[in-house]
């Protein structure tokens, strides 16, 4: 409720604001976001209220030594920001919270007779192991800061913009799990489920200093 009610507000605000600052301002963007788009418009001489969302999908898959790898990079984020125009340039500072569905899935198959490496042990693809899931997420809620140049949108038709920033997301959720040969006993099953946890908390250690996500979007606006 309270997600809807922010949004709901910032509509308001971008397509219903008064005053002698014409119009709106609409940036097609991209960079370590994806790929995105931003509609902001002038609540006063120096500031402005700015919404985007930005995305973007990448698959890979790739075998090596026998074990097939997939892994999904999925990138998310839909913001509401502050911009504070100090000067009568078009560099401002900004401010604000996205929602952050950024996040990497993968999986791991290894080959019939190949072995795979869990926690302290060695398993054997398909007789032992059919496949393991893991997935990295982070934070939902993710505040925002930087600098940037472009949008205003008190300045009318084409421009360059860019953003300069780091959104803190947290530290980082890892999420792993093994599909076992259904024939196994289950004595063999909990020490499978036992090195995969292992692993996950190895894992989320060395992942644990990517809290904050640079932001660098470049691209092009336009004032109507």
């Amino acid at each position: 409720m309270m997600k809807k009610s922010l949004i709901a507000l910032v509509a308001t605000q971008l397509l219903c604001a008064e005053g002698n600052i014409p119009s709106y301002n609409t940036a097609l963007k991209v960079g370590t976001f994806g790929a995105g788009i931003d509609v902001s418009r002038m609540l006063n001489e120096k500031v402005a209220l700015r919404a985007n969302i930005n995305g973007l999908r990448i698959n890979r898959n790739e075998d090596l030594d026998d074990i097939s790898y997939d892994a999904t990079l999925s990138l998310l984020t839909v913001g509401v920001l502050a911009d504070y125009y100090p000067f009568e340039t078009s560099f401002r500072l900004s401010g604000g919270l996205y929602y952050n569905g950024n996040k990497l899935e993968g999986t791991a198959r290894p080959a019939s007779g190949e072995t795979i490496d869990l926690g302290d042990n060695n398993y054997i693809g398909v007789n032992q192991i059919g496949r393991v899931d893991a997935k990295i997420d982070f934070n939902k809620v993710a505040p925002y800061l930087g600098v940037g140049w472009g949008n205003k949108p008190s300045s009318g038709g084409w421009g360059f913009t860019f953003d300069l920033g780091v959104m803190y997301q947290g530290s980082p959720e890892v999420y792993a799990n093994a599909v076992p040969n259904a024939s196994l006993s289950q004595s063999d099953k909990d020490k499978i489920a036992a090195d995969v946890e292992k692993e996950r908390k190895k894992i989320e250690d060395d992942a644990s200093s990517y809290k904050w996500y640079p932001v660098l979007m470049l691209g092009v606006n336009y004032t109507f």
